[in-house]
């Protein structure tokens, strides 16, 4: 482990160029010398260096997450647009950082690279086709979050000297993506290649092989809305090729004191301003959701929680209300009052969830599972288990997945049965759609990009539009991030293209095109 840190740290702090062109250049720049660094150290950083959603941005949305002072954040909770938050992701993909400032290159810049430096070479043929699976997952992301995005010209600034890139169409992305992945994953080859930088499996090509089969189906789910047709051809696609068979094939980044979790860090800060949100707490409470202790905390002192031990007794969490803020927190029916430094109010586990070692997931087992438990419902998959065997397996996997975090989260298989067949969770025809995708909005807590997309797609779990007054959506939830300000002036001619392309304004109620 000592040894991987250290390779990401080399691959991440590299010296950089100062930006120019405004800063849009850092979106197509590679300021790495690419002739003196091996393309396996950029595919550490290009793992390393994907963005995980902060808690104030879709776990917000998706109403797991409330930070309720307006005086440090006016975004999500106040449907309020927010260019730090908005932006967010873009930044961390295309450029490597969440500021205007001088950083090292994002995933999209180094994956471009890999794939520019690799293109032939036989020798290095699985490292070729791993970069191109992850490259598919961030253009996944950043076209679920933002519609059109640079994607044929995006990292080509070095390459081809295109410093204004145009944005390509969303769904012709989405074919392209599936595609890449179809290609790449069964390009895979056990007897070529075995990349040691890789973090996720350290070049284990059986399990690279069922990650790229299960963002295949992910991308696939995509389509229930839409085009339910071809939704159900790419899921069994993914199937027949064969997806994460355990928790052991989970894609996820480790961390250690030295080199912490950034969104556990960004908590951590000022911990007082951090609270669970209602809906999500009494799903887990009322469900009698044996992850609730993992989950949920409450501090004497919420300021102080970080270092405190958290009582994790199930009747003692209560969720932050949803349509208050700080100042109107009070008129809220059932208001706990103050605690310490804070609210009397359920804050993250800081011994466990938010803890600065935790690790943080992009594609998972249960995930996975639960996806092929809505399939099997749909009648997409042939043959094989039933919805509610997936259903079931969904659920144990993701209660299994807490030992991840701490070895000590050990959630009994009795335990698990138990909830599974509690009448309030227990599988039915009736509300199977419900059921799975309410257990995949828990069991992506943590993973707040894929909990949003999954929430557009399916619409569960039902909750309730947040009602606080803002300026930036017209009613109901936020359907899309904004493109960052600075593409308005380094980008207007494609800016303004995409902007009419996706259909609709440049703001929070324009829907993706799979969202229709």
């Amino acid at each position: 482990m000592k040894n991987l840190i250290r390779i990401i740290a080399i691959a991440i702090w590299i010296p950089v160029i100062s930006s120019c062109n405004k800063g849009f250049d850092k979106l197509n720049i590679n300021p790495n010398n690419p002739t003196e660094l091996d393309a396996a150290f950029l595919f550490t950083s290009a793992q390393f260096g994907t963005h995980g959603a902060t808690m104030e941005t879709e776990p917000t949305i998706v109403q797991q997450f409330v930070n309720p002072f307006s005086g440090i954040t006016s975004a999500f909770n106040f449907n309020q647009l927010n260019q730090t938050y908005t932006s967010s992701k873009w930044n961390a993909e295309y450029t490597g950082t969440n500021t205007g400032a001088t950083s090292s290159s994002g995933p999209v810049q180094l994956l471009v690279q890999i794939l520019s430096q690799l293109k032939g070479n036989a020798a290095r043929t699985n490292l070729y086709n791993e970069a191109r699976i992850w490259k598919a997952y961030q253009f996944m992301m950043l076209v679920d979050t933002y519609g059109n995005v640079p994607y044929s010209e995006a990292g080509q600034a070095y390459l081809s000297n295109v410093l204004t890139p145009k944005y390509d169409n969303q769904a012709a992305i989405y074919t392209d993506l599936i595609k890449e992945v179809t290609e790449a994953t069964a390009a895979l080859d056990p007897a070529k290649d075995i990349v040691k930088a890789d973090v996720f499996y350290g070049g284990n090509i059986a399990q690279w092989k069922r990650l790229g089969y299960s963002l295949l189906l992910r991308l696939g789910m995509r389509y229930s809305k839409i085009d339910p047709g071809k939704a159900q051809a790419i899921v069994q696609a993914a199937v027949a090729g064969g997806v994460m068979t355990s928790n052991a094939d989970n894609c996820y980044l480790k961390y250690n004191t030295t080199y912490v979790n950034p969104v556990s860090q960004t908590i951590t800060a000022i911990a007082n301003t951090y609270y669970l949100a209602a809906p999500f707490v009494d799903q887990l409470k009322n469900s009698g959701d044996p992850r609730l202790k993992f989950i949920s905390g409450k501090y004497a002192n919420p300021l102080a929680a970080p270092t405190s031990v958290p009582d994790t007794i199930s009747a003692n969490q209560f969720g932050l209300p949803i349509g208050y803020s700080s100042a109107t927190l009070s008129t809220a029916p059932g208001f706990r009052g103050a605690n310490g430094s804070g609210f009397n109010y359920s804050q993250v586990n800081y011994s466990i969830f938010g803890s600065l070692t935790a690790p943080q997931f992009f594609i998972t087992h249960a995930q996975t599972q639960l996806l092929l438990a809505e399939a099997a419902f749909r009648g997409w998959i042939p043959g094989g288990s039933t919805p509610d065997v997936y259903y079931a397996n969904g659920i144990r996997a993701a209660m299994d997945q807490w030992t991840t975090y701490n070895a000590a989260a050990i959630i009994p298989l009795a335990t698990q049965n138990a909830f599974i067949n509690n009448p309030v969770n227990a599988y039915n025809a009736a509300n199977a759609l419900n059921l799975i995708n309410t257990q995949y909005w828990v069991a992506s807590w943590g993973n707040g990009t894929e909990a949003f997309a999954n929430f557009r797609r399916s619409g569960f779990p039902a909750l309730s539009p947040n009602t606080i007054a803002g300026q930036n959506i017209t009613g109901g939830f936020v359907r899309r991030f904004v493109y960052p300000t600075l593409e308005l002036s380094a980008n207007a001619t494609n800016y303004q293209a995409a902007v009419a392309d996706n259909g609709g304004p440049d703001n929070m109620d324009t829907r993706v095109f799979w969202d229709k």
